[in-house]
């Protein structure tokens, strides 16, 4: 049976806290020079924090640096309309925490001081914030201690902590992450240990001979490679590219609820007897479509929409397949 004890003991604690300094130091010598790690307040760190969630690092940088000069603080991000938003997250996929992020600016104006709370429940209590968030804004922007469990964070902690192969379950590495973040310096801690999740103590194949706790992690050498994931599920899809003279008839309906809140090319049923223009192909979540776009004059019964000219088009959000489709055909 795995290991049930949802509290480390003060022999384990110790252990990861004399590991502490060493992971320090390794993180201010190899930290990445990202934009958000200069000056870190609490909107800058918040809006990475949105962002970089299921999101790569360096996919982030450009649309961060993007954004900073267009919503320098909350009150620019608050007063903007949320089909803007959309439109400059185009392309980051999982267009929730847009809208979130936005709420958040406009609650932030409402408080006093129109800044996010300096503690953990007022800022749990904010749209789009859990228990991560807030501990990563918390220790970094606030330099209070708390936690900021992540995946990352989690495994770290776990292979440190493994007996026989075996990580202890999750309620066991949030209670240890919570015991050791030490009073000074609670970001840096909390970013180191995130930046070896990163870098260093991956998912599948890490880089052990690389690790500044090698030679103290009972983990190293020993970890399997990761199972590979299933492969993605097909879907096929097909997709109308409506058109009057140089106007493109757009929809906010999609059969599958998919990408709510942006204009979307219509997702028919069937096979249209139209000609096919082009195919394209791309990943969602668990599934990689085919998507068959077919001309039209005439928009589909049933479905709500509007008429965009290329102006508008480009002001638009789109999900970045519609996006590429416009582009293929030379409409956008």
């Amino acid at each position: 049976m795995r290991n049930q004890v949802t509290s480390p003991g003060p022999a384990i604690e110790s252990k990861i806290r004399r590991l502490l300094p060493v992971l320090h130091r390794w993180y201010r010598d190899n930290r990445r020079p990202l934009p958000w790690r200069v000056d870190p307040t609490p909107y800058r760190t918040a809006v990475a924090e949105f962002m970089c969630q299921q999101t790569r690092v360096a996919t982030v940088i450009p649309y961060y640096r993007r954004w900073m000069r267009i919503f320098p603080g909350w009150r620019a991000l608050a007063r903007s309309s949320t089909l803007r938003i959309l439109r400059l997250w185009e392309g980051l996929g999982y267009y929730r925490r847009a809208r979130n992020l936005h709420s958040l600016a406009r609650a932030v104006l409402r408080l006093p001081g129109q800044e996010l709370p300096d503690d953990l429940e007022s800022l749990r209590k904010l749209p789009g914030i859990g228990d991560y968030t807030a501990g990563a804004i918390a220790s970094i922007a606030f330099k209070i201690p708390s936690p900021a469990f992540d995946a990352n964070v989690a495994r770290v902690l776990g292979r440190l902590t493994a007996k026989g192969g075996r990580s202890p379950r999750l309620p066991y590495l949030r209670c240890l992450a919570g015991k050791i973040v030490p009073q000074k310096d609670p970001g840096l801690h909390n970013q180191s240990l995130m930046e070896l999740g990163a870098l260093i103590c991956l998912p599948r194949n890490p880089l052990c001979a690389s690790c500044p706790l090698k030679s103290r992690c009972p983990s190293s050498r020993r970890i399997p490679g990761r199972p590979k994931p299933p492969p993605p599920v097909p879907l096929r899809e097909t997709i109308l590219l409506v058109k009057w003279g140089q106007k493109i008839w757009v929809t906010r309906e999609h059969p599958r609820h998919r990408w709510k809140g942006l204009f979307l090319l219509p997702t028919v049923p069937g096979k249209p007897r139209t000609p096919r223009l082009l195919t394209i192909r791309y990943p969602f979540t668990r599934y990689r479509i085919q998507a068959d776009v077919h001309w039209s004059n005439q928009p589909p019964a049933g479905i709500k929409g509007r008429w965009m000219d290329p102006g508008e088009l480009r002001r638009a959000p789109l999900p970045s397949p519609h996006r590429k489709i416009l582009r293929l055909a030379g409409r956008d």
